[in-house]
């Protein structure tokens, strides 16, 4: 009994001093809480729910400023484009050596899924076919894999197959590029 007399004693004496306390710092906490919302997101490293892909001369700026050797890089989608107009383009080997002739030995700026996630990269499909007009769905579209390893900023646990990514990576032949940078995740895509 004395117990319980002790802990009903305890809990008066602590539920006025809260009152007092949570009184004075009340603006103290409302005046740093919002930086740590800022600083355990960027702890954690969630990603964006949304990412804009459009690349403005900013983003091209801010790019080439924090990595210098891709300035002048060029975009996956503008190379992609040039694929479809090719109408000799039949099939992936085909696609994939022509894709070889545009960006071979370029930094090249990708923006899509990311598929096949493993802990060393993940690929990026790009089309080589335009979607045929009465295909509504789309199942018209052909498109090889690009293999990127190498990604500074990637993290297989940061991804689920089929999160957006923006990958600026040297291309190098093949079907494959490397090394890259994840833009969001390396804080340089804004």
């Amino acid at each position: 009994m004395p117990f319980s007399l002790g802990c009903e004693d305890e809990k008066p004496a602590a539920a006025s001093k809260p009152a007092v306390a949570s009184a004075a710092p009340a603006a103290s906490p409302a005046a740093s809480a919002p930086p740590p919302p800022a600083q355990t997101a960027d702890k954690v490293g969630e990603r964006p729910s949304k990412i804009e892909t459009e690349l403005t001369p900013a983003r091209r700026a801010a790019v080439e400023a924090k990595y210098p050797p891709t300035k002048g890089f060029v975009l996956a989608s503008e190379l992609q484009a040039k694929l479809k107009k090719d109408k000799s383009l039949k099939d992936k080997k085909a696609a994939i050596a022509a894709f070889d002739k545009l960006a071979r030995g370029k930094w090249v700026l990708f923006t899509g899924p990311l598929v096949n996630t493993t802990d060393d990269g993940f690929d990026i499909g790009l089309e080589y076919t335009p979607q045929l007009p009465n295909d509504p769905m789309g199942m018209s579209r052909q498109f090889f894999e690009v293999t990127m390893t190498q990604v500074e900023g990637y993290s297989k646990d940061a991804f689920k197959g089929g999160n957006l990514g923006v990958v600026l990576a040297k291309y190098v032949g093949a079907g494959k590029a490397t090394p890259g940078y994840e833009l969001v995740a390396t804080g340089a895509w804004k």
